[in-house]
């Protein structure tokens, strides 16, 4: 029998052979440090092994400790996955509050250059990418309801930020802003949906193609700002 296959079948009095230590022992310091080590491990082991194929006992491993602390801190291999999700989805955050400088006022260029310090960040944290979007492809349907609302609260200290000071001056008279910025969301969401669908059967979760993604990103911006069309001679 595997260890993967011991694992699943194991529950949190199953503990790992190295460390032996009991949620009485820990300090509160000693607590904090053991519970992020055990989410750090966690992280690692979902991005590549997915939510079925990660091993809790590689987890506590990893983070040298004991599946008895694993499931004190956590309750549960789902509860710890949710907990490895939000972290990595507050971890992207936090890395765009703090990387996104002077945005463009041009709508369009705003969504190029979101998309650029996007693959900038997924570049630099690999694992939080595919943790943050390789979990929600792997993870079970009954689990997705509950990555989906994390995501949304977490996003939304984000996206106010994004939308402040857009210029819409440059749209064509008659446009609706909102309905302009809907359909900029419109295309590159079909971009992205594309390339995610095809990260599900990467190795790697799609990064490896995110720079065709910007190329693309960059064309379909292109069009968006020029047309389809010549103009007619006046």
């Amino acid at each position: 029998m595997t260890e993967r296959r011991r694992d699943q079948e194991a529950g949190p009095e199953g503990e790992h052979r190295g460390e032996k230590r009991s949620p009485e022992d820990e300090t509160q310091q000693g607590s904090e440090d053991s519970r992020h080590r055990i989410l750090m491990a966690a992280i690692r082991e979902f991005a590549e092994n997915g939510y079925i194929g990660a091993s809790t006992n590689a987890i506590v491993r990893n983070a040298r400790t004991s599946k008895g602390l694993l499931f004190h801190y956590f309750g549960s291999k789902k509860d710890l996955f949710l907990a490895a999700f939000e972290c990595s989805v507050e971890f992207m955050v936090d890395y765009f509050l703090k990387n996104l400088g002077s945005l463009p006022n041009d709508p369009v260029d705003r969504f190029v250059a979101w998309a650029s310090l996007k693959l900038r960040m997924l570049a630099e944290e690999p694992l939080m990418y595919k943790m943050a979007v390789g979990g929600v492809l792997e993870a079970p349907e009954d689990v997705r309801p509950e990555l989906q609302a994390i995501g949304n609260r977490v996003s939304t200290k984000l996206m106010p930020i994004f939308m402040s000071g857009i210029d819409y001056s440059g749209l064509r008279s008659g446009i609706d802003p909102a309905k302009a910025v809907r359909y900029i969301l419109m295309v590159f969401g079909a971009v992205s949906e594309r390339y995610l669908e095809a990260a599900v059967s990467s190795p790697d979760k799609g990064l490896s193609s995110l720079p065709s993604a910007m190329v693309e990103i960059e064309e379909y911006a292109d069009l968006l700002k020029h047309g389809l069309y010549r103009k007619e001679n006046s």
